[in-house]
């Protein structure tokens, strides 16, 4: 029994740097939007690099495809950043010049890095399914829904904030109409 004490205690302490805590998501927040301006064609935001005085100025455009800023804004400002970018798409008001290959400094994005929750599909209706990590339930959801909900989109990796933000802005530009006039085709038989 006396051995059994310092080895459990030995691999608890090995075992902590691979546990998922909640101060995980503080280490990939590196970015945070502090001012934004407008000008005569686009708006532009002012980011800041955590614990330092560095500020870029960029458009939406930019925050999109530097994909190593974007992946480390906070979860709320990817989704507002994502229903900004959609906004954009939708009135052609992007410059196709800068829509090329995303620069990514990182390489390759690893997916899911923190939050409780995962996003797992977009159904028919456009409604977003995502799983809970911490008790296995899934959900179903409008995007807008989950978008304006501060408490749930901060459980979500910044990715899929930004996801959720893009389909959340095209539903709010695009609000489907819910009652269509379906009319049935008519059909004549015709002996040749």
């Amino acid at each position: 029994m006396d051995l059994a004490q310092p080895l459990k205690m030995i691999c608890s302490y090995m075992s902590k740097p691979f546990k998922k805590s909640k101060i995980d998501k503080e280490f990939f927040i590196l970015y945070k939007i502090v001012d934004s301006y407008s000008t005569e064609f686009e708006e532009h935001y002012r980011v800041q690099c955590i614990n330092t005085k560095v500020i870029l100025e960029l458009t939406v455009e930019d925050l999109v495809f530097y994909l190593y800023i974007l992946y480390g804004l906070h979860p709320v400002q990817a989704c507002f950043i994502g229903i900004e970018y959609a906004k954009l798409w939708k009135t052609r008001m992007l410059d196709p010049e800068n829509h090329g290959k995303p620069l990514n400094p990182m390489g390759r994005y690893a997916g899911y890095r923190y939050g409780s929750l995962n996003l797992l599909y977009q159904n028919r209706n456009g409604l977003l399914g995502f799983v809970c990590l911490n008790s296995g339930e899934e959900f179903l959801m409008d995007p807008r829904d989950i978008a304006l909900s501060r408490e749930l989109i901060e459980e979500f990796d910044v990715a899929h904030a930004f996801c959720i933000g893009v389909m959340a802005g095209n539903k709010m530009i695009n609000p489907v109409v819910q009652s269509r006039h379906v009319v049935r085709p008519s059909l004549r038989l015709v002996k040749g």
